[in-house]
């Protein structure tokens, strides 16, 4: 019977293994694929959860789970952004790292039409929706009618997973790019991009509920997400985005993700939230902390 997350203290200690492969995605991103058995189990993963990275002899940071293998393998997209990610790509094939986890929550796919929105590396938390979606559909299971990819990014060469999505569900995605600087695909913001399409691929109004049930689905820069969720509570549409917030223990027990003034932690309650539940939270979209827990404008 498969392991549920979160409830085994056993996945609460790093587990070192070799990395097995590393696939390079854009100048600043790469994959890398591990083993991650730690226990005789198989392990239930949920899309859009996370696990702790340990790298040796410096730190360990949240990542999302782009994938996960039905033998036992799992797949972390990472931006090199900091010391521990430029450390991290200075590691080859063979070199140990550790994992524990799979921590928090995840997306919970509903029917009807999904649009799922990335930008920059938050398209490795969303890539894993595909995979859901490909499971669901290999099942006999139609329950989306329509999947609406929306993939952001500075420039193009920073465009991330637009040939794995099309492998992952061929002819099933319909796929909009976006790029900062115009250099391919829509010349803009995600969150442009996202309200054209509510409004002249879903034929949604101001103000007026949808006719068909529609998700939407985020991950990314988090005043992105802001906006998202705006937008999902205007057209009074249901919104599941993936929030980053620093982290030390992965669990509920350091603090350092509580969103104010409700108390919810990323790690724990999250990294996957409502807009129902993002609401009352006055510091997202507008501050996070830093290490030290001191506030920081985001």
């Amino acid at each position: 019977m498969p392991i549920t997350p979160n409830k085994d203290y056993r996945l609460n200690k790093p587990f070192s293994t070799p990395i097995l492969d590393i696939q390079s995605e854009s100048p600043t991103v790469k994959t890398f694929i591990v083993m991650y058995n730690p226990i005789p189990e198989k392990i239930h993963y949920k899309p859009g959860q996370f696990v702790m990275v340990w790298i040796p002899g410096l730190d360990e940071i949240p990542m999302s789970v782009a994938r996960y293998f039905e033998d036992g393998r799992i797949a972390i997209s990472v931006a090199k952004v900091g010391d521990a990610t430029i450390r991290l790509f200075q590691l080859q094939i063979g070199d140990i790292i550790g994992i524990r986890g799979p921590y928090g929550n995840g997306y919970e796919v509903n029917p009807g039409t999904a649009v799922i929105v990335g930008g920059g590396i938050g398209m490795a938390s969303v890539l894993s929706i595909f995979y859901a979606f490909h499971d669901i559909f290999k099942s006999g299971k139609e329950t989306n009618s329509k999947i609406i990819c929306i993939i952001g990014a500075r420039t193009a060469e920073e465009l991330l997973f637009e040939d794995a999505i099309s492998k992952i569900l061929p002819q099933k995605v319909d796929i909009h790019l976006c790029t900062d600087d115009g250099s391919r695909g829509f010349h803009g913001f995600t969150t442009e991009k996202l309200k054209e399409v509510l409004l002249n691929d879903l034929g949604l109004k101001d103000g007026k509920p949808q006719v068909s049930p529609i998700t939407i689905y985020a991950c990314g820069p988090e005043l992105m997400l802001k906006k998202i969720v705006d937008l999902g509570i205007n057209y009074k549409i249901p919104v599941q985005v993936s929030l980053e917030r620093m982290m030390r223990c992965g669990f509920g027990i350091c603090g350092l993700c509580a969103l104010d003034p409700t108390g919810l932690l990323v790690c724990r309650d999250g990294p996957v939230f409502t807009a129902e539940q993002l609401q009352p939270c006055t510091d997202f979209g507008r501050i996070h902390r830093d290490f030290a827990g001191k506030p920081l404008n985001i």
